[in-house]
């Protein structure tokens, strides 16, 4: 619980400083691992999820603009910092 707690506030935070260079987020959300932010439109919410895929990370969307993530109770400080730079490029 204490991991998902700390990652999950990680996680949190770095989408929201994604969200600040990224005006295509308008929204980030969360309780521990189980993420979201959202985007302006379903195509873009579908766009993000397709090249994260690509570069190796697996997200879902939720609702017609968001995509989640939720990743393993274990995930770590370092592998979500990983998540963080894939979902950066992948708005790039």
């Amino acid at each position: 619980m204490e991991n998902a707690s700390k990652v999950g506030r990680q996680l949190q935070d770095g989408l929201r400083e994604i969200a600040l260079t990224h005006p295509q987020v308008t929204d980030v959300r969360g309780l521990g691992l189980m993420v979201a932010l959202e985007l302006k439109t379903s195509e873009l919410a579908a766009q993000l999820v397709q090249r994260a895929f690509e570069r190796g990370l697996l997200l879902l969307t939720a609702g017609a603009r968001a995509v989640r993530l939720c990743p393993p109770l274990v995930v770590d400080h370092e592998e979500a910092a990983t998540a963080l730079e894939i979902i950066a490029s992948a708005l790039d």
